[in-house]
């Protein structure tokens, strides 16, 4: 393993466990460690990896890195906030390796890349959230598997909603610069299914 795959490594084990302290935050004790790490695990892994393969795929090196003051923003205002809101942005993949080219074409190619580049976490976010609603249904009574799943829905609809938001950084912005519409395929059913999961 060379010493980048090994850095980006450490930095998402790093953000792994300061999401799952913040989601799981103010209750900290060890079974809800674990249930909130299995939601966090597969909606943060899975979204920072899909932003990285399609990244790879049109050309692009992509790396996971993560942000110091993410870090701090995610568990500070989790703790201020009692466990009621989470920053969930601890980092990004850093996407370099391709010029940008001068033609009007080009840029409306980078343009597209991106914005594919940006929306596959929030999708991949989606699935997850909607295929771990959908098991619920077929868990009998309100033990540990329903706790896993309702909460790993809870957590991916969360992160799908938090990324889509049009602002600054995030994905959402980079999404709807390119097409309100696709922005909107994405946000829509995220806000709708928060509001099935979150009462589950």
């Amino acid at each position: 393993m060379d010493r980048g795959s090994s850095r980006e490594i450490v930095h998402l084990v790093a953000s792994l466990i300061v999401l799952t302290i913040a989601f799981a935050y103010p209750s900290l004790r060890p079974e809800i460690m674990l249930i909130v790490a299995f939601g966090v695990g597969t909606g943060f892994l899975l979204h920072e990896l899909a932003h990285k393969f399609t990244a790879q795929r049109y050309g692009y090196a992509a790396d996971y890195e993560a942000s110091p003051m993410g870090l701090l923003l995610a568990l500070g205002i989790s703790f201020i906030s009692g466990g009621g809101f989470v920053f969930a942005a601890p980092g990004a993949v850093m996407i370099r390796g391709k010029r940008f080219a001068y033609a009007y074409e080009d840029f409306q190619q980078n343009a597209k890349e991106f914005a594919y580049i940006s929306v596959s976490g929030a999708i991949v976010n989606l699935m997850l959230a909607l295929s771990f609603y959908g098991a619920s249904f077929f868990v009998t009574g309100s033990g540990l598997e329903y706790e896993v799943l309702v909460r790993g829905a809870r957590i991916n609809v969360f992160l799908a909603g938090f990324n889509m938001i049009p602002f600054g950084p995030l994905d959402g912005a980079k999404v709807w610069r390119y097409s309100p519409v696709l922005w909107g395929m994405i946000m829509i059913p995220a806000v709708i299914l928060f509001f099935f999961v979150i009462p589950a």
